[in-house]
């Protein structure tokens, strides 16, 4: 007898502010791909703006979770970086701007409950300037092409396991 098994469900988040230059790359990321990789049954992009809790509801929906946004992590300003379980809260102590403390307090309340994703991961870059503008700074629109790369590189990978489900 054939079991049959369900492709978990895998949502890109992008977050950021658009009006405060570096803080908009998670969502300049997430827009491309969205280019690139329609939504489907277990396949799910999503703009997550500065909405912080609001989110929870569609965070649960996910067993993998990969989100797209501007770090602090005190390396050169357009540096990208994978950054998985735990180490994401660890991250996002230093904050980039005032969104993250939501981010901090949706995984968490999302653990609490019980709807945290099985698998959460983080492609961040580093902000060079947080500020009323809507340009990223020249380092952070030069990283973020990598940004998009490692993105698109991931969610292939994931929608490769869904297939073979």
């Amino acid at each position: 007898m054939e079991t049959s098994t369900t492709p978990a469900n895998f949502l890109v988040l992008g977050l950021g502010n658009l009006l405060m230059n570096d803080d908009a790359a998670g969502l300049q990321a997430l827009f491309e791909l969205q280019k690139r990789f329609p939504n489907r049954e277990h396949f799910q992009t999503f703009d997550g703006g500065t909405q912080g809790l609001s989110l929870l509801h569609i965070i649960s929906w996910a067993d993998s979770l990969l989100l797209l946004d501007a770090v602090n992590i005190g390396e050169p300003p357009g540096t990208v970086v994978l950054i998985e379980g735990d180490d994401i809260d660890t991250v996002m102590e230093s904050k980039v701007s005032p969104h993250q403390v939501g981010l901090q307090d949706l995984l968490a309340t999302a653990e609490l409950i019980g709807d945290r994703p099985k698998t959460v991961r983080l492609i961040g870059i580093q902000a060079q300037s947080i500020e009323m503008e809507m340009e990223l700074s020249p380092a952070v629109e030069q990283g973020l092409a990598k940004m998009i790369s490692y993105a698109d590189q991931l969610i292939r990978t994931e929608l490769e396991k869904q297939t073979k489900s």
